[in-house]
């Protein structure tokens, strides 16, 4: 929620100060009667964001790449942008003004209004656009409820913004706004980032093992960044001065002696350090708390797995067992092997099994949470309807069929497991409990 409002409250400050930038330049140039033309480009931008938020929610090839491109997309995206709006910053508010004017400078009144129609969409679509990427990739970590209603908180204080900066009633330090907030999105970025490697990781598109997933693991699904830069608001606050105001008309008196006015500096310079100190110190202590927090939480362990027997070359157990949409699991014995699975009702009269086991992160096994299915070992969470099929953080699939009201497992087809590392490697070492359970 905090995630979504941050960045809506920004993107939406920032449009707000491009459309106030061009109504004070038209008044200042008498320009007023053109103002119909930015408000139907503000509107237009603002239709075409949504629509571009809708096509891209439509979108659905395959599910980790494209979660994969978008989380670096949207992270390379807005880094970049940040970057070029603290180096251009200083010269932006020119930039516009030279080309408003330009555009004023043509003869016919079409023509000028066309331009501003075209200069304010382009202005106001460039930061719905950035929203709309960023608010996507948020929306994949977050419960969608909490992004909505922190957009929408966002997207109405900027509004009001909008509104009292154009009316000029309305003075905030924006400098410092945008450098705190700023900072607060390239932390943003990183989260992406690790969501990005982990979700493409799973697609194989780029190398992963036991090792990188266990690291990037708890980071995704404790969603550290995105929590860090919320928590580190305040202390940017401290380490980020605010723009100096103006100067004191009042002289200073002749009593005072130049000693003085050294020691008054001198003690404003102090505090000046110990508040940047206190904000770097609060931001150390948090980021090792937090990654403490992360890294050294207990693992759940996994429930016991009730033992089966091979009878005529197969494993059989009641469909009726499995109507809970819990996770069951099982454990048979296989030439000598202990071998681990797990089997879920996946959707009404519907139950897959698989290999209590992943290519990537091994024998550790799964547990579930919530509706959700985890690896133990990196906390990646299993949509289980898509157990049963291969790829990613997915247990590796094993085949089954229903019969008699029976799910019937081929013993053949549970050997298969020494053809994985990953599922056979480590099961027979596994203990044998009974039981069964997420």
């Amino acid at each position: 929620m905090f995630e979504a409002l941050v960045i809506t409250l920004r993107e939406g400050i920032e449009a707000a100060l491009m459309v106030g930038i061009i109504v004070a330049f038209l008044r200042r140039q008498g320009g007023e009667r053109h103002l119909s033309a930015v408000w139907s480009g503000l509107v237009a931008a603002v239709v075409a964001s949504v629509a571009g938020a809708f096509l891209l929610y439509r979108i659905a090839v395959n599910e980790e790449v494209f979660e994969g491109l978008l989380y670096v997309g949207s992270a390379l995206l807005v880094a970049t942008l940040l970057i070029w709006m603290w180096r251009h910053s200083h010269e932006l508010a020119g930039e516009m003004k030279g080309k408003l004017s330009r555009i004023l400078d043509r003869e016919s009144s079409g023509s000028i209004r066309i331009g501003l129609f075209l200069f304010t969409f382009l202005m106001v679509f460039r930061e719905g656009l950035e929203t709309v990427l960023f608010l996507s990739a948020v929306s994949l970590t977050t419960t969608g409820l909490q992004s909505f209603l922190g957009a929408l908180i966002g997207i109405g204080l900027a509004v009001a913004f909008g509104v009292l900066f154009v009316r000029g009633s309305l003075r905030i330090d924006l400098k410092r706004f945008f450098a705190v907030t700023g900072i607060a999105l390239l932390i943003f970025t990183v989260q992406l980032l690790v969501n990005g490697y982990h979700e493409l990781s799973e697609a194989g598109w780029v190398p992963a093992n036991e090792t990188t997933m266990a690291t990037v693991g708890p980071l995704v699904k404790n969603e550290f960044f995105f929590l860090a830069a919320v928590l580190a608001l305040p202390l940017l606050m401290l380490l980020i001065p605010g723009s100096p105001g103006k100067p004191s008309a009042t002289v200073p008196s002749d009593s005072a002696s130049t000693a003085d006015r050294r020691l008054e500096r001198a003690a404003e310079q102090r505090q000046v350090r110990s508040r940047r100190w206190a904000g770097v110190l609060g931001l150390v202590i948090l980021g090792v708390l937090g990654l403490g927090w992360v890294y050294s939480a207990k693992p759940k362990a996994l429930s016991a797995a009730t033992p089966l027997e091979v009878t005529g070359g197969q494993v059989s157990l009641p469909l009726a067992e499995l109507s809970d949409s819990k996770l069951h699991r099982y454990e048979v014995k296989i030439g000598g092997r202990a071998i681990r699975f797990i089997a879920i009702q996946v959707a009404p009269g519907e139950v897959a099994a698989a290999f209590d086991a992943c290519l990537i992160c091994g024998p550790h096994g799964y547990y579930q949470e919530g509706s959700n299915i985890v690896c133990l070992h990196c906390g990646s969470a299993v949509y289980p309807p898509t157990i049963g099929q291969a790829g990613g953080c997915n247990p590796i699939p094993l085949a089954s069929r229903s019969v008699g009201g029976n799910l019937v497992i081929a013993a053949s087809d549970l050997a298969q497991s020494s053809a994985f590392p990953a599922a056979g490697g480590g099961m027979p070492n596994m203990p044998n409990h009974a039981g069964h359970g997420g």
